[in-house]
């Protein structure tokens, strides 16, 4: 079975001044701190790469969000949102208090719902993620 490397969804953020650093006060190479800051490596050496990184330099870790990720949202009203943000710049937004919904496509209202129900979402989606 050949399985396809997946890029980490995590990485520790240092400045490429510190990713120097990192590796001359290990003694290692460049591509081995890369290795330890992406996730990609798992190594006694790649723990402690991480953790001066984060205690010591300042890094942070950041995480990518998939892309057609689902945000819950509730605002100072109470009200509470659902949100889809499109690679295209559609957004998908669902009042789960009132059940209106609306796709926007760069920020422009394309279309309105006045009640959004489950079964409806996976056609609303697909008009969402097919605008240009």
């Amino acid at each position: 079975m050949i399985m396809a490397k997946v890029k980490s969804v995590r990485t520790i953020k240092v400045s490429k001044e510190n990713k120097a650093r990192l590796a001359k006060l290990f003694g290692c190479t460049e591509r081995m701190v890369y290795k330890a800051l992406c996730f990609e490596s798992q190594t006694l050496l790649a723990r402690k790469i991480q953790h001066v990184a984060r205690q010591e330099m300042g890094g942070w870790v950041e995480a990518a969000v998939p892309e057609d990720e689902i945000f819950y949202d509730t605002m100072d009203s109470g009200e509470r949102f659902m949100r889809q943000y499109f690679n295209n710049g559609a957004v998908l937004e669902v009042s789960l208090t009132t059940g209106e919904g609306v796709v926007r496509f760069k920020g422009s209202p394309r279309h309105r719902y006045e009640e959004v129900l489950v079964r409806d979402i996976p056609t609303i989606q697909n008009y969402a993620r097919n605008l240009k």
